[in-house]
């Protein structure tokens, strides 16, 4: 079983120093060379290394050479979505009794814990690379290829725009196939590879678990239980233009342009910036019950956090799969989100508030979102006018969280996610009888 103590904790930042190394006439030149050159430049490199890694895993895959089974590489300690992600596939691995090993490996650099390597673990038939594949080299720089040899390779990734980046499109050739938790990420992968993408969506909900106090959370912000608590959560790590979290105070200040006395606004943040956090705060200035939790919390107080918001505002442009909105709605809030990317395949206007939105172009590089890139713009008025009106019709609300959890509950069962992946698991692994 994973440790709860496990599932949130702080990530590494490299120390800084002030003892610079001397400047190169490389680093005197390089920023005056076009970043369209230095990004191809990179890129050409990047695939030559690739392609020879490539070369060192030769062997086809062995059926009734190993144990069915998964191992499991990834990092489910990060504190992060993806870490939470990596937390996921292993509650379904235990819930269907799926044999599996774990294999600890840095989210941001691709390094291997060196006490993992260290324990005797089962070499099952099937690698589950959840490594995206903005890693994989520096990854495969730090791993036994060999490791690849005779195995059923498969990678679990998650991105959030209709187009997968060209420089990820090379690492499809390492895998026999790709899993993803959304619908909206296969489509955007089988642009480019005709290997097999299988969705699997996660498992949020098991038989018989013991939901969150959301009560407890409100009395750690000192929010009385019948007022109106509306969340919204930010990760500067995850890209601030993504997550748009200016266009969500933009609407919750356009739908309460005097704040009432009943409603609150909380901002759960992390990995923003002091100019970031500026800007966010002179957006509510002299506003009263605003509240700011940052940082990491422990697993137990985040999952209060999200079981105590009557409302979750999340004006994003685009999700990979959008495990807030999901949760929030399993403990029966609801969510006012863009009607865009993955959301849309458990969220629609029986069980939460989905936000009209256009589509746009990028007109710069955004982190790893280039210029061109297709996502939303929610459209602020809109979210603006389904706050108010969950916020002056609280039977509605109350239909809404209610339908929210039913939709959660019967889409996202742990067991049955599990289940799913073993039947994949079984279909490619087992010797045929």
């Amino acid at each position: 079983m994973i440790p709860k103590s496990m599932k949130q904790s702080a990530g590494c930042e490299q120390p800084h120093t002030d003892h610079e190394q001397p400047h190169t006439w490389k680093d005197l030149v390089r920023p005056l060379i076009p970043r369209g050159i230095l990004n191809a430049r990179n890129a050409y490199k990047d695939r030559q290394a690739l392609a020879h890694f490539k070369e060192l895993s030769h062997k086809d895959f062995v059926k009734g050479k190993r144990p069915v089974g998964i191992n499991l590489y990834g990092d489910d300690a990060a504190g992060t979505g993806l870490s939470r992600s990596v937390q996921l596939l292993r509650e379904a691995f235990e819930a269907a009794e799926l044999p599996y090993s774990f294999h600890h490996i840095e989210e941001w650099s691709g390094t291997p814990l060196a006490e993992d390597a260290e324990r005797e673990q089962t070499d099952y038939a099937v690698n589950l690379f959840h490594l995206q594949p903005s890693i994989w080299l520096s990854f495969l720089k730090q791993f036994d290829c060999k490791k690849l040899d005779e195995h059923y390779n498969i990678a679990f990734w998650l991105w959030e725009t209709p187009e997968l980046p060209k420089e990820w499109h090379p690492v499809c050739d390492f895998f026999d196939e790709i899993w993803v938790p959304s619908a909206f990420i296969a489509k955007a992968i089988r642009k480019v590879t005709d290997k097999p993408v299988k969705v699997m969506y996660y498992g949020l909900c098991g038989e018989g678990e013991q939901l969150p106090d959301g009560m407890a959370a409100r009395k750690r912000l000192g929010v009385p239980e019948n007022d109106l608590l509306c969340l919204v959560l930010y990760d500067g790590r995850s890209s601030t233009e993504r997550k748009n979290p200016y266009g969500a105070l933009d609407a919750f200040c356009k739908a309460f342009p005097t704040m009432p006395e009943d409603v609150w606004l909380v901002i759960k943040g992390k990995g923003f910036t002091k100019q970031e956090k500026r800007r966010l705060q002179k957006r509510l200035e002299g506003r009263d019950h605003v509240l700011w939790v940052e940082g990491l919390l422990p697993w137990q107080e985040a999952q209060e956090l999200l079981a105590a918001a009557d409302i979750l505002l999340s004006l994003h442009r685009a999700e990979g799969f959008g495990l807030p909105v999901a949760e929030v709605m399993k403990y029966g809030g609801v969510a006012v989100a863009t009607d865009y990317s993955s959301t849309r395949e458990f969220l629609d206007a029986t069980c939460g508030c989905p936000v009209r939105y256009r589509l746009l172009r990028t007109k710069r590089d955004i982190s790893l979102y280039r210029r061109g890139t297709i996502w939303a713009d929610p459209d602020v008025t809109d979210a603006a006018i389904q706050l108010r009106r969950l916020y002056e019709k609280p039977g509605l609300r109350q239909q809404l969280g209610t339908a929210a959890q039913a939709r959660i509950r019967g889409m996202l069962d742990v067991l049955r996610a599990g289940e799913r992946m073993e039947r994949r698991l079984k279909s490619v692994a087992e010797p045929s009888s």
